[in-house]
């Protein structure tokens, strides 16, 4: 079979078993498989029969239901190339403009020390740290998501990152000038409804929050505690929580709220700033 044909072939299979995005995921699919490029994927050359079983086992799991990320082991998040691995949650496109808006105040504020609560992949924490320079502490409750974030900040070349096992506030220590958070915040209600290659193969608890607030209403009562005088916070927040998030904050001593739509006009992200302690 040649490159293209496998492309072809894969995203039909993609498109009759209804997963979303075919054509695309093939293309992963097969470059992936292949260790090439896209622009190479529908070229002639013949297929070997060692890497078209590769692509034949991808395409099952794919069609299966399993996110693309966790099939081929790889996710992209602003510039960088990170490790998914299953039980670690996949990161997401709006998470980027979380790291973004605290990319920015970072630069606008000369912040130095960075919080990243909740850290999962360490997608947030490495963009951080390669972009701005700034010494990061990324915490997880998760050992395995602590590995995974640790190798890729090392594949990243992110040195200055810190990485520490804690429940929340539980073990840090010190202030930081900036804190950024994206925690878990679905609901029991919304859980329930989310896509199936959600709820049969990422962490529940990387998702589930109570009735959606449980860890806001941590972060926004001991945030104080933990950050600098004219620091700031950025949080990622679910779809319809930018009012509730925001009287959170507002009630704990923070100012100078702004909320920040996602690429669907959403508001999906708060920032504000603590000015004193």
């Amino acid at each position: 079979m040649k490159r293209r044909q496998a492309v072809s072939h894969v995203s039909k299979a993609l498109f009759d078993a209804g997963i979303a995005e075919p054509e695309a995921k093939a293309k992963v699919i097969v470059s992936e498989a292949l260790k090439t490029g896209f622009s190479q994927v529908f070229s002639d050359d013949e297929i070997s029969a060692k890497d078209l079983e590769v692509i034949e086992e991808a395409l099952r799991r794919c069609a299966s239901g399993e996110p693309i990320e966790y099939v081929t082991g790889r996710a992209y998040f602003r510039y960088l190339a990170l490790e998914v691995t299953p039980g670690v949650l996949i990161p997401r496109r709006e998470t980027e403009l979380v790291a973004e808006a605290a990319i920015e105040l970072i630069r606008k504020n000369s912040y130095r020390s960075v919080l990243d609560l909740c850290t999962g992949s360490g997608c947030i924490a490495v963009s951080v740290a390669t972009e701005t320079g700034a010494n990061v502490t990324a915490s997880d409750i998760s050992e395995k998501a602590l590995a995974l974030a640790a190798k890729n900040a090392d594949s990243n070349g992110a040195r200055a990152v810190t990485f520490i096992k804690s429940d929340m506030f539980e073990k840090i220590g010190g202030t930081f000038d900036i804190i950024i958070s994206n925690p878990p915040y679905i609901s029991a209600r919304e859980y329930a409804r989310l896509d199936e290659s959600v709820r049969n193969y990422e962490p529940k608890a990387a998702l589930l929050a109570g009735d959606g607030l449980k860890y806001y209403r941590i972060i926004a009562a001991q945030a104080k505690k933990h950050i600098n005088p004219g620091g700031a916070i950025v949080l990622e927040i679910g779809c319809n929580q930018a009012q509730a998030v925001s009287a959170l904050l507002s009630g704990n001593g923070f100012d100078g709220i702004e909320c920040m739509k996602d690429y669907e006009g959403r508001a999906r992200i708060v920032s504000a700033f603590f000015k004193e302690r």
